[in-house]
Protein backbone atom coordinates (compact mmCIF):
# COMPACT_ATOMS: atom_id res chain seq x y z
CA UNK A 1 0.00 0.00 0.00
CA UNK A 2 3.30 2.24 1.17
CA UNK A 3 5.05 1.50 -2.50
CA UNK A 4 1.53 2.75 -4.31
CA UNK A 5 0.91 5.98 -2.60
CA UNK A 6 4.12 6.63 -3.27
CA UNK A 7 3.74 5.87 -7.15
CA UNK A 8 0.52 7.91 -7.16
CA UNK A 9 2.34 10.73 -5.45
CA UNK A 10 4.86 10.50 -8.06
CA UNK A 11 2.61 10.50 -10.63
CA UNK A 12 0.45 13.69 -9.03
CA UNK A 13 4.16 15.29 -8.62
CA UNK A 14 5.21 14.61 -12.41
CA UNK A 15 1.83 15.67 -13.58
CA UNK A 16 1.83 19.18 -11.63
CA UNK A 17 5.30 19.73 -13.09
CA UNK A 18 3.87 19.45 -16.40
CA UNK A 19 1.20 21.97 -15.82
CA UNK A 20 3.33 24.19 -14.10
CA UNK A 21 5.45 24.15 -17.49
CA UNK A 22 3.08 23.84 -19.46
CA UNK A 23 1.17 26.94 -17.84
CA UNK A 24 4.87 29.25 -18.12
CA UNK A 25 4.89 28.43 -21.99
CA UNK A 26 1.56 29.80 -22.44
CA UNK A 27 3.01 33.24 -20.67
CA UNK A 28 5.98 33.08 -22.46
CA UNK A 29 6.15 36.69 -24.56
CA UNK A 30 5.18 35.82 -28.13
CA UNK A 31 8.26 36.20 -30.45
CA UNK A 32 7.63 38.92 -33.52
CA UNK A 33 9.91 41.49 -35.65
CA UNK A 34 9.64 44.57 -36.61
CA UNK A 35 11.03 47.02 -39.40
CA UNK A 36 12.45 50.54 -39.97
CA UNK A 37 15.29 52.24 -41.35
CA UNK A 38 17.69 53.86 -38.93
CA UNK A 39 16.09 57.30 -38.66
CA UNK A 40 15.57 58.50 -35.57
CA UNK A 41 11.89 58.66 -35.77
CA UNK A 42 11.78 54.76 -35.32
CA UNK A 43 13.94 54.90 -31.85
CA UNK A 44 10.51 53.68 -30.01
CA UNK A 45 10.88 50.50 -31.11
CA UNK A 46 14.57 50.00 -29.88
CA UNK A 47 13.51 51.71 -26.66
CA UNK A 48 10.52 49.68 -26.21
CA UNK A 49 12.92 46.15 -26.40
CA UNK A 50 15.43 47.77 -24.56
CA UNK A 51 13.62 48.93 -21.50
CA UNK A 52 11.04 45.68 -21.81
CA UNK A 53 7.82 47.57 -22.53
CA UNK A 54 7.09 44.81 -25.15
CA UNK A 55 7.72 42.40 -23.19
CA UNK A 56 5.36 43.65 -20.64
CA UNK A 57 2.81 43.19 -23.39
CA UNK A 58 3.54 39.72 -24.13
CA UNK A 59 5.74 40.02 -26.93
CA UNK A 60 9.45 39.16 -27.67
CA UNK A 61 10.38 41.71 -30.18
CA UNK A 62 13.31 41.71 -32.43
CA UNK A 63 14.27 44.70 -34.45
CA UNK A 64 15.42 44.56 -38.14
CA UNK A 65 16.99 47.25 -40.54
CA UNK A 66 15.17 47.46 -44.05
CA UNK A 67 16.42 50.84 -45.82
CA UNK A 68 13.42 51.08 -48.25
CA UNK A 69 10.06 52.35 -47.20
CA UNK A 70 8.15 50.08 -50.19
CA UNK A 71 10.08 46.73 -48.86
CA UNK A 72 9.13 46.92 -45.47
CA UNK A 73 5.76 47.58 -46.35
CA UNK A 74 5.96 44.55 -48.38
CA UNK A 75 7.33 42.79 -45.50
CA UNK A 76 4.74 43.43 -43.30
CA UNK A 77 2.36 42.90 -45.53
CA UNK A 78 3.85 38.66 -45.89
CA UNK A 79 3.47 38.36 -42.03
CA UNK A 80 7.16 38.19 -41.65
CA UNK A 81 7.19 41.71 -39.92
CA UNK A 82 4.27 42.66 -37.42
CA UNK A 83 4.77 46.47 -37.78
CA UNK A 84 6.86 48.82 -39.57
CA UNK A 85 7.71 52.68 -39.48
CA UNK A 86 7.73 53.84 -43.18
CA UNK A 87 7.07 56.58 -45.27
CA UNK A 88 3.46 57.31 -46.41
CA UNK A 89 3.93 57.71 -49.83
CA UNK A 90 4.90 53.40 -50.01
CA UNK A 91 1.93 52.94 -47.49
CA UNK A 92 -0.37 54.88 -50.88
CA UNK A 93 1.22 52.98 -53.23
CA UNK A 94 0.24 49.65 -51.80
CA UNK A 95 -3.02 51.00 -51.45
CA UNK A 96 -3.48 51.87 -54.55
CA UNK A 97 -2.51 48.49 -56.12
CA UNK A 98 -4.82 47.18 -53.35
CA UNK A 99 -2.65 45.66 -50.84
CA UNK A 100 -5.16 44.69 -48.01
CA UNK A 101 -2.61 42.94 -45.84
CA UNK A 102 -1.85 45.97 -43.49
CA UNK A 103 -3.22 48.73 -41.47
CA UNK A 104 -2.96 52.12 -41.39
CA UNK A 105 -2.53 52.90 -37.31
CA UNK A 106 -0.27 55.76 -36.67
CA UNK A 107 1.70 59.09 -37.35
CA UNK A 108 4.93 59.24 -35.54
CA UNK A 109 6.23 63.17 -35.67
CA UNK A 110 6.23 65.85 -37.32
CA UNK A 111 8.20 68.33 -37.75
CA UNK A 112 8.31 72.93 -38.69
CA UNK A 113 11.74 73.04 -40.48
CA UNK A 114 13.39 69.31 -40.70
CA UNK A 115 14.55 69.56 -44.94
CA UNK A 116 14.65 71.56 -47.31
CA UNK A 117 16.85 72.85 -50.55
CA UNK A 118 20.86 73.90 -49.99
CA UNK A 119 22.18 75.58 -53.19
CA UNK A 120 25.64 77.52 -54.25
CA UNK A 121 26.02 81.22 -53.10
CA UNK A 122 25.31 82.11 -56.74
CA UNK A 123 21.53 80.67 -56.34
CA UNK A 124 19.98 83.54 -54.42
CA UNK A 125 16.46 82.22 -54.35
CA UNK A 126 14.47 79.51 -55.53
CA UNK A 127 13.36 81.24 -58.83
CA UNK A 128 17.18 81.21 -59.21
CA UNK A 129 16.97 77.14 -59.77
CA UNK A 130 15.42 77.60 -63.47
CA UNK A 131 18.20 75.94 -65.23
CA UNK A 132 20.39 74.23 -62.96
CA UNK A 133 21.60 70.51 -61.51
CA UNK A 134 18.68 70.26 -58.59
CA UNK A 135 19.72 67.03 -56.91
CA UNK A 136 16.49 64.71 -55.20
CA UNK A 137 15.56 61.07 -53.91
CA UNK A 138 13.30 60.49 -56.14
CA UNK A 139 10.24 58.22 -54.12
CA UNK A 140 11.24 60.31 -50.89
CA UNK A 141 9.34 62.45 -48.65
CA UNK A 142 11.39 65.16 -50.03
CA UNK A 143 10.26 64.82 -53.94
CA UNK A 144 6.94 66.61 -53.20
CA UNK A 145 8.43 69.08 -50.47
CA UNK A 146 10.19 70.55 -53.06
CA UNK A 147 7.80 70.23 -55.73
CA UNK A 148 5.17 72.34 -53.80
CA UNK A 149 7.94 75.07 -52.93
CA UNK A 150 9.20 75.17 -56.64
CA UNK A 151 5.82 75.49 -57.12
CA UNK A 152 4.96 78.67 -55.06
CA UNK A 153 7.85 80.16 -56.78
CA UNK A 154 6.22 79.41 -60.73
CA UNK A 155 8.57 76.92 -61.64
CA UNK A 156 7.85 73.47 -62.29
CA UNK A 157 10.55 70.92 -60.78
CA UNK A 158 9.93 68.25 -63.91
CA UNK A 159 10.63 70.87 -66.83
CA UNK A 160 12.60 73.76 -65.43
CA UNK A 161 15.10 72.47 -63.49
CA UNK A 162 17.86 69.29 -64.26
CA UNK A 163 16.47 67.09 -61.90
CA UNK A 164 19.47 64.27 -60.65
CA UNK A 165 18.22 61.05 -58.48
CA UNK A 166 20.58 60.64 -55.65
CA UNK A 167 20.50 58.86 -52.53
CA UNK A 168 20.53 61.06 -49.39
CA UNK A 169 23.71 59.92 -48.38
CA UNK A 170 25.48 60.38 -51.74
CA UNK A 171 24.07 64.32 -51.80
CA UNK A 172 27.41 65.73 -49.60
CA UNK A 173 29.78 64.37 -51.37
CA UNK A 174 28.21 64.88 -55.16
CA UNK A 175 27.84 68.70 -53.73
CA UNK A 176 31.62 68.75 -52.94
CA UNK A 177 32.35 67.34 -56.03
CA UNK A 178 30.51 70.61 -58.16
CA UNK A 179 28.35 67.66 -59.56
CA UNK A 180 25.33 69.29 -58.51
CA UNK A 181 24.51 73.32 -57.99
CA UNK A 182 21.68 72.09 -55.45
CA UNK A 183 20.33 69.69 -53.12
CA UNK A 184 16.76 68.87 -51.83
CA UNK A 185 17.74 66.80 -48.61
CA UNK A 186 15.89 66.41 -44.91
CA UNK A 187 18.10 66.15 -41.42
CA UNK A 188 21.00 65.01 -40.99
CA UNK A 189 21.99 65.47 -44.85
CA UNK A 190 19.75 68.84 -44.83
CA UNK A 191 21.89 70.28 -41.87
CA UNK A 192 25.38 68.35 -43.47
CA UNK A 193 25.03 70.38 -46.52
CA UNK A 194 24.39 73.97 -45.44
CA UNK A 195 27.37 73.43 -43.24
CA UNK A 196 29.46 73.05 -46.43
CA UNK A 197 31.52 76.25 -47.50
CA UNK A 198 30.12 78.21 -50.23
CA UNK A 199 26.48 76.59 -49.72
CA UNK A 200 23.31 77.80 -48.18
CA UNK A 201 20.00 76.87 -47.80
CA UNK A 202 17.27 78.94 -49.93
CA UNK A 203 13.82 77.61 -49.29
CA UNK A 204 12.72 74.50 -46.57
CA UNK A 205 9.93 72.44 -45.32
CA UNK A 206 8.33 75.43 -43.28
CA UNK A 207 7.49 77.51 -46.50
CA UNK A 208 4.98 75.51 -47.68
CA UNK A 209 2.80 76.40 -44.88
CA UNK A 210 1.85 72.91 -43.99
CA UNK A 211 3.00 73.05 -40.13
CA UNK A 212 0.86 76.02 -39.66
CA UNK A 213 -2.27 74.01 -41.32
CA UNK A 214 -1.60 70.20 -40.23
CA UNK A 215 1.19 70.72 -37.70
CA UNK A 216 2.79 68.01 -40.28
CA UNK A 217 5.30 67.28 -43.29
CA UNK A 218 3.61 67.14 -46.87
CA UNK A 219 5.01 63.48 -46.85
CA UNK A 220 4.33 61.96 -43.39
CA UNK A 221 5.65 59.02 -41.70
CA UNK A 222 3.20 56.17 -41.03
CA UNK A 223 3.06 53.49 -38.88
CA UNK A 224 1.48 50.26 -40.17
CA UNK A 225 0.73 46.51 -38.64
CA UNK A 226 0.27 43.19 -40.40
CA UNK A 227 -3.28 42.18 -41.00
CA UNK A 228 -2.70 38.83 -39.81
CA UNK A 229 -1.25 39.61 -36.64
CA UNK A 230 -4.28 42.00 -35.87
CA UNK A 231 -6.73 39.73 -37.37
CA UNK A 232 -5.61 36.76 -35.32
CA UNK A 233 -5.09 38.82 -31.43
CA UNK A 234 -6.73 42.04 -31.95
CA UNK A 235 -6.23 42.38 -28.17
CA UNK A 236 -2.78 40.85 -28.41
CA UNK A 237 -2.23 43.75 -31.10
CA UNK A 238 -3.90 46.61 -29.25
CA UNK A 239 -1.45 45.71 -26.47
CA UNK A 240 1.42 45.42 -28.81
CA UNK A 241 0.85 49.27 -30.23
CA UNK A 242 0.61 50.75 -26.58
CA UNK A 243 3.89 49.45 -25.39
CA UNK A 244 4.98 51.83 -28.62
CA UNK A 245 3.64 54.24 -27.78
CA UNK A 246 4.27 53.87 -24.13
CA UNK A 247 7.84 53.77 -25.57
CA UNK A 248 7.14 56.91 -27.65
CA UNK A 249 6.61 59.14 -24.18
CA UNK A 250 9.46 57.79 -22.14
CA UNK A 251 11.68 58.95 -24.73
CA UNK A 252 9.70 62.39 -24.71
CA UNK A 253 10.20 62.30 -20.58
CA UNK A 254 13.57 60.62 -20.91
CA UNK A 255 15.58 61.91 -24.21
CA UNK A 256 19.68 61.89 -22.77
CA UNK A 257 19.25 58.20 -21.85
CA UNK A 258 17.25 57.56 -24.47
CA UNK A 259 19.59 59.08 -27.35
CA UNK A 260 21.91 56.17 -25.40
CA UNK A 261 19.71 53.31 -26.41
CA UNK A 262 19.66 54.85 -29.90
CA UNK A 263 23.40 55.29 -30.54
CA UNK A 264 23.86 51.50 -29.79
CA UNK A 265 21.22 50.95 -32.79
CA UNK A 266 21.68 53.47 -35.60
CA UNK A 267 25.16 53.87 -34.71
CA UNK A 268 24.66 57.97 -34.79
CA UNK A 269 26.19 59.61 -32.29
CA UNK A 270 24.19 60.77 -29.27
CA UNK A 271 25.04 64.71 -30.28
CA UNK A 272 22.95 64.26 -33.67
CA UNK A 273 20.34 62.52 -32.32
CA UNK A 274 19.65 64.68 -29.60
CA UNK A 275 19.41 67.38 -32.62
CA UNK A 276 16.90 65.31 -34.65
CA UNK A 277 15.28 65.50 -31.40
CA UNK A 278 15.02 69.41 -31.34
CA UNK A 279 14.02 69.47 -35.01
CA UNK A 280 11.06 67.60 -34.65
CA UNK A 281 7.85 66.70 -32.74
CA UNK A 282 6.85 63.07 -31.50
CA UNK A 283 3.58 62.54 -31.14
CA UNK A 284 2.03 60.35 -28.46
CA UNK A 285 -1.24 58.17 -28.66
CA UNK A 286 -3.01 60.57 -27.28
CA UNK A 287 -1.60 63.64 -30.51
CA UNK A 288 -3.42 60.59 -32.94
CA UNK A 289 -6.85 61.26 -32.19
CA UNK A 290 -5.75 64.78 -34.14
CA UNK A 291 -2.84 63.00 -36.53
CA UNK A 292 -5.29 60.65 -37.80
CA UNK A 293 -8.59 63.33 -38.74
CA UNK A 294 -9.24 65.97 -41.27
CA UNK A 295 -7.55 68.30 -38.50
CA UNK A 296 -4.45 66.27 -39.18
CA UNK A 297 -2.54 64.16 -41.57
CA UNK A 298 -5.91 63.14 -43.67
CA UNK A 299 -5.55 66.55 -46.07
CA UNK A 300 -2.06 65.95 -45.73
CA UNK A 301 -2.70 62.33 -47.66
CA UNK A 302 -5.63 63.59 -50.07
CA UNK A 303 -2.82 66.11 -51.24
CA UNK A 304 -0.02 63.52 -51.51
CA UNK A 305 -2.53 61.54 -53.40
CA UNK A 306 -3.55 63.68 -55.66
CA UNK A 307 0.71 64.36 -56.20
CA UNK A 308 1.33 60.94 -56.89
CA UNK A 309 -1.24 60.25 -59.08
CA UNK A 310 -1.96 63.61 -61.34
CA UNK A 311 1.59 65.12 -61.28
CA UNK A 312 4.42 61.91 -61.12
CA UNK A 313 2.01 59.63 -62.12
CA UNK A 314 2.96 56.67 -59.94
CA UNK A 315 -0.11 55.43 -59.47
CA UNK A 316 -3.22 54.96 -61.60
CA UNK A 317 -6.25 55.48 -58.82
CA UNK A 318 -6.62 57.41 -55.97
CA UNK A 319 -7.05 54.90 -52.73
CA UNK A 320 -9.39 55.38 -49.85
CA UNK A 321 -6.54 55.25 -47.07
CA UNK A 322 -9.25 55.68 -44.63
CA UNK A 323 -10.75 51.96 -44.97
CA UNK A 324 -6.85 51.00 -44.06
CA UNK A 325 -7.55 52.76 -40.57
CA UNK A 326 -7.85 51.18 -37.21
CA UNK A 327 -8.81 53.47 -34.98
CA UNK A 328 -9.89 51.05 -32.31
CA UNK A 329 -6.39 49.52 -31.54
CA UNK A 330 -5.37 53.57 -31.18
CA UNK A 331 -7.38 54.66 -28.50
CA UNK A 332 -7.24 53.56 -25.51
Amino acid sequence: MFKLRSLIAGVVAIGAAFAVSGAANAQAPKKVTVVSSTAGVHAPYWVGIEKGFFKEAGYDVEWKLVASSSDRVTIVSSGDAVMAGTGSQAVVAAMAQGNKNFYWVGVPDGAADISGIVAKKDIKTVKDLKGKKLAIQFGGSEEITDYIILKNAGLDMYKDVELVNLKQSEMVQAMKQGLIDAAGAWYPEYAQLQELPGFHKIASVADTGFWEKYKQIPAPNALILSKKFVDEDPAGAKRFLAAYWKSQQWIIDNQKEAAAIAEKVSKQSQADWLAWEKQSVRYTRKDQLQQMSDKGSYPVMDIMIEFMYATIKKIDNKPKYREWVRMDLIEG
